[in-house]
């Protein structure tokens, strides 16, 4: 008996659905709304969004500081250029905890907390408020035309946070193998560009991630 209870104990919670995601980060908000990063961040640090990210305990003065913190964005913008690369990694000195109206300086480590780019967080629920305030969701989407043969847009979202996360690659061919084998991993149709058509595609692309062509 209590072997069969607990098989359907087991069986009602198999089904039992996952809570919402909580927080995203800034390039996987930047793909949702069709935007560069660096215009997430520049919202974020004119004050409409705010910025989190999850940190070890380090010592602010007398206190000590761990898990999610709000972040100054503003500070850290050199991980979001617009034009130009962007630093992977940036230091953060200064924090703001839960329901702390005040910043709080690191003083140990004392050069601050090494932070990736992609450790920047924002809340769900901001993230929400700020959609509805501006009806971005309901936007109807433009219907003019034929739908493309291949989804270049959903490409370009994935090779943007790619590019920004990994780096560019060594090699042209490289960078239109890893565009290919996307369309293989996610086409509706099952159609793929062919190479040729991919490298017509990126070329321009290619020389400015090189800076052989001016932005």
């Amino acid at each position: 008996m209590a072997l069969a209870e607990g098989c359907r104990m087991s069986e009602r919670s198999s089904f039992m659905p996952l809570p919402p995601v909580a927080f995203y980060s800034i390039y996987e908000i930047a793909v949702r709304w069709g935007c560069p990063p660096a215009d997430v961040a520049g919202w974020a640090a004119a004050g409409h969004l705010q910025v989190l990210a999850g940190i070890p305990p380090v010592s602010c003065g007398d206190e000590t500081v761990a898990g999610l913190v709000e972040v100054p964005i503003a500070e850290l913008m050199p991980m979001f250029r617009r034009i130009g690369p962007s630093d992977e990694q940036a230091r953060l000195r200064r924090v703001m905890p839960p329901g702390s109206k005040t910043w709080l300086k690191v003083t140990d480590p004392p050069d601050g907390v090494l932070i990736r780019s992609s450790d920047l967080l924002l809340s769900a629920g901001s993230l929400q408020q700020f959609e509805e305030e501006r009806d971005l969701l309901r936007r109807p989407a433009s219907t003019v035309g034929a739908s493309p043969r291949y989804d270049w847009d959903s490409m370009y979202a994935w090779l943007t946070v790619f590019l920004f996360e990994r780096g560019v690659p060594d090699t042209q061919t490289a960078l239109i193998a890893l565009v290919q084998d996307w369309f293989v991993q996610n086409s509706k149709s099952g159609e793929v560009p062919d190479e040729s058509t991919i490298r017509k595609r990126l070329t321009s692309l290619w020389r400015k991630l090189r800076g052989e062509e001016t932005v």
